[in-house]
């Protein structure tokens, strides 16, 4: 799971932005469906509003993010070819990252689809249908790589992680089994309150270490190249998952049933390899998460 917070709403009250399937991403035009759409599979009430809002929150470079006054990003793109194959418009509710769950819970959006990880513990409350295979990284700073050889060089190094995401017990977790459980001293995590503030600490070098997902670090190889370096093995980072109210059947085979289309068309891996992110290919499942 994200979270980088490079432009959070936090206590904002959401923005609804209607993609134009036909248009710019983030625009507001309207498209009428193709022809060779079909809404059969949605639930009533969806094909009756002729949309799908969809909750996110646009901090998560590349996969969601505003470039000016308009939202980009892989999701984005993911985004107008769900509504292009199930021929309804798109409508983009943003939300602080933390109330992501509870508005598809509440029923103020029909989706959430904002790399989130698929998780046995969120499972309990809402269903997912897996589409992205995220990979956890630790990096450092490029000057600092080649101190990074094996995965024991981590045992008594400072390492940031945003205490919100799935990273931040994967770490601790690493720590046990690597460190401790070998006779090695512990890494020192250094809990954080987004990704970007534990960025920063290894800007200003009070870490030695960080961790998040790779998605961010293929991003800031290309916006700010050698800055930052993945080293050691990649984490075992659960899969993004698309959010939907827990037990509803109907919307998510409609919305797996599009993503096998979008596979299907050279699309998917089309808009993965766009933004150098080829690696998170996956076959969509159900609550693919089993352990």
């Amino acid at each position: 799971m994200k979270h980088l917070n490079t432009t959070a709403r936090i206590g904002a009250i959401a923005a609804v932005v209607t993609l134009g399937l036909t248009g710019c991403v983030g625009g507001t035009g309207t498209a009428t469906p193709s022809s060779s759409t079909d809404t059969a599979g949605l639930p009533q009430a969806i094909k009756d509003a002729g949309s799908i809002r969809i909750g996110l929150s646009p901090d998560f470079p590349p996969m969601e993010y505003r470039d000016g006054d308009k939202l980009a990003g892989l999701d984005i793109e993911l985004q107008q070819k769900l509504g292009e194959v199930l021929g309804v418009k798109i409508e983009v509710v943003e939300s602080p990252f933390d109330q992501l769950i509870n508005s598809v819970q509440t029923g103020r959006v029909d989706l959430v689809m904002s790399g989130i990880s698929d998780t046995l513990e969120r499972q309990k409350t809402v269903d997912f249908v897996d589409y992205f295979k995220s990979q956890g990284r630790l990096y450092t700073s490029g000057a600092r790589a080649g101190e990074f050889t094996k995965q024991s060089d981590a045992c008594g190094k400072s390492l940031a992680v945003s205490g919100k995401t799935d990273y931040f017990e994967q770490v601790k977790a690493l720590s046990k089994t690597v460190c401790t459980d070998q006779g090695l001293p512990e890494i020192s995590i250094l809990a954080t309150d987004s990704g970007a503030a534990a960025r920063l600490q290894i800007d200003q070098g009070r870490a030695d270490l960080a961790a998040q997902g790779a998605e961010n670090l293929a991003y800031f190889a290309k916006t700010e190249p050698g800055k930052y370096q993945p080293v050691l093995d990649a984490l075992p980072a659960k899969p993004f998952g698309v959010l939907m109210k827990k037990g509803d059947t109907q919307l998510a085979n409609a919305v797996k049933d599009a993503f096998d289309k979008i596979i299907a068309s050279g699309d998917y891996q089309k808009i993965l390899d766009g933004h150098g992110l080829g690696y998170g290919s996956t076959k969509p499942e159900i609550n693919g998460v089993k352990s």
